[in-house]
């Protein structure tokens, strides 16, 4: 049977930096959030897939990309530094 995961704090206020880093970039804050199977949330805008997150459990971590087909993933990092990264997410989307 599939674990079922709550929204946490730290996604919530993680989702919230989202937001504002486009709003002041002057991006579009619309994008789609799917919770995939290991926890982890999945995240698209309408013109780009930005990336995926965990920050759920013992070990998190995020994915952004670098380049059209490259990505890096930090892993470990404190919230604030997950939230830095997200000039990456706002630059596609």
């Amino acid at each position: 049977m599939a674990k079922e995961y709550t929204s946490t704090p730290n996604e919530v206020a993680f989702l919230a930096a989202l937001d504002a880093a486009l709003k002041a970039a002057k991006k579009s804050p619309s994008y789609e959030v799917t919770r995939m199977a290991n926890g982890a949330l999945s995240v698209r805008s309408r013109r780009a897939y930005l990336g995926k997150v965990k920050l759920q459990g013992r070990k998190t971590w995020m994915q952004y990309m670098t380049g059209t087909y490259t990505s890096q993933t930090a892993e470990d990092a404190p919230l604030e530094e997950y939230i830095r990264l997200l000039k990456y997410w706002v630059k596609i989307a």
